[in-house]
């Protein structure tokens, strides 16, 4: 050992010993903690990537559907005027909800009408209607029920499960003079 330290002054070696502790401190505190870094930029990279793919494949379908949206006609329901059903009109009202299920083939069980809303000065008479039938059958005969011009809304509809078929109660609005 002593023929090492001979050969290679003292000076030297602290040197040598400086520089290879600072050849691993910055090591350990640069080059290390940089790769974890770059390791972790790229995993954010991969689900920004990622993201960006997805973003681009749904844009036609955001498109289509923000074009719907800002349609200014977006049903196909058939928009009729609003009229006030004259006094003398609740059995015409009658008939035509009876001849509507029919066309629908709903069997009315029961029509009934309200007496106190049709003697009051409220504006509105009451209408329950009780009907039996299919449920795709159903849709039908409320989109015709929106045509008819008084009806002001159908507050109520309740659907139960009868034998074979559905039954149905409907609470109707409809706009009087």
């Amino acid at each position: 050992m002593k023929k090492i330290l001979s050969i290679l002054p003292t000076q030297s070696l602290v040197y040598f010993l400086i520089c290879a502790g600072g050849i691993v401190a910055f090591i350990f505190l640069i080059i290390i903690p940089s790769q974890n870094t770059t390791v972790e930029l790229d995993k954010d990279i991969a689900k920004l990537r990622n993201h960006i793919e997805e973003q681009r494949i749904l844009k036609p379908v955001f498109n289509t559907l923000l074009k719907r949206v800002k349609d200014k006609n977006p049903t196909s329901l058939p928009a009729t005027k609003q009229a006030k059903l004259a006094h003398g009109k609740i059995e015409d009202i009658t008939w035509q909800l009876q001849e509507m299920a029919q066309r629908h083939d709903l069997k009315l069980n029961e029509l009934k009408t309200d007496v106190n809303s049709a003697v009051s000065k409220s504006g509105f008479l009451l209408m329950r209607i009780d009907a039996t039938g299919e449920f795709m059958k159903l849709r039908d005969f409320l989109i015709e029920l929106g045509t008819i011009p008084s009806l002001e809304c159908i507050e109520e509809i309740q659907v139960s499960a009868i034998e074979s078929s559905r039954q149905f109660k409907l609470k109707i609005w409809l706009a009087q003079k």
